[in-house]
């Protein structure tokens, strides 16, 4: 089973990938006016690259949504 991802859990070293990635400040990446593709990404990069650091962002860009919001939120329901 995966957790719920805790953005209080990341590194200033992550934030600052997550924002280089993206082109925008940490606060305006879930801004309902910006772009989700890149931050969603980027997101996921970081998650990934917990457990492989060899993870790359192509890989991140394969994912399906499916994957990615239970990356993000968890799968509680295999509990």
């Amino acid at each position: 089973m995966t957790t719920p991802f805790d953005f209080e859990s990341l590194t200033l070293e992550e934030v600052e990938t997550i924002e280089l990635i993206t082109g925008s400040s940490i606060d305006q990446i879930m801004d309902a006016k910006q772009p989700k593709g890149k931050a969603l990404k980027a997101i996921i990069l970081i998650i990934k690259r917990r457990q492989d650091p060899s993870y790359t962002i192509e890989q991140a860009g394969a994912l399906k949504m499916s994957e990615v919001n239970e990356l993000l939120a968890g799968d509680e329901k295999k509990e």
